[in-house]
């Protein structure tokens, strides 16, 4: 597998429900990946829903920024 050497961080869409992987590096795409939640009517459920994909998006962030590591 190559190397992707991406540095990345996490940040919330404006106009979407979801967490966006965006690259801090210039040159290089800047969505990376997105991950979307289900908004409902039930304030526990939203923000569960909410939690969860914020979880996985830093569990993808943290794969990217330490690709280095992984490869290895």
């Amino acid at each position: 597998m190559k190397n992707p050497n991406i540095k990345t961080k996490v940040v919330h869409s404006q106009t979407k429900s979801a967490w966006n992987i965006v690259s801090t590096q210039l040159g290089t795409k800047y969505k990376i990946a997105r991950i979307p939640y289900h908004t409902m009517t039930h304030i526990g459920i939203d923000e569960r829903e909410r939690v969860e994909a914020y979880n996985h998006a830093k569990f993808i962030n943290w794969c990217f920024n330490n690709s280095t590591e992984i490869i290895k």
